[in-house]
């Protein structure tokens, strides 16, 4: 009886071992995995800070050459209307 009980307690010690092994290993390769996926994470952000960035320096570059735009086409307007005025003021003369 005594070599049965020692032939449990032997298995379940190598059992016991061999999860604890395993715990110990997964918890190595999920903070392993962790510190890598953290370094991802920071690199992808800092792109997409630049990215955004990018994007705001080019829609108020957009936004002054509309205004600039509007302003030419405001300023051709007035141009043919006056030009368009003196023609018609010749003619009537």
């Amino acid at each position: 009886m005594a070599e049965k009980r020692r032939s449990l307690v032997g298995w379940l010690l190598v059992r016991l071992v061999i999860f604890a092994v395993g715990v110990g290993v997964g918890y190595y390769v999920r903070d392993r995995e962790m510190d890598r996926l953290q370094a991802a994470y920071e690199q992808t952000k800092g792109e997409l800070d630049r990215i955004k960035a990018s994007g705001e320096v080019m829609v108020e570059r957009g936004r002054r050459a509309g205004e600039e735009l509007k302003g030419g086409a405001k300023a051709a307007a007035d141009s043919t209307k006056g030009a368009l005025q003196e023609i018609q003021g010749g003619a009537r003369q």
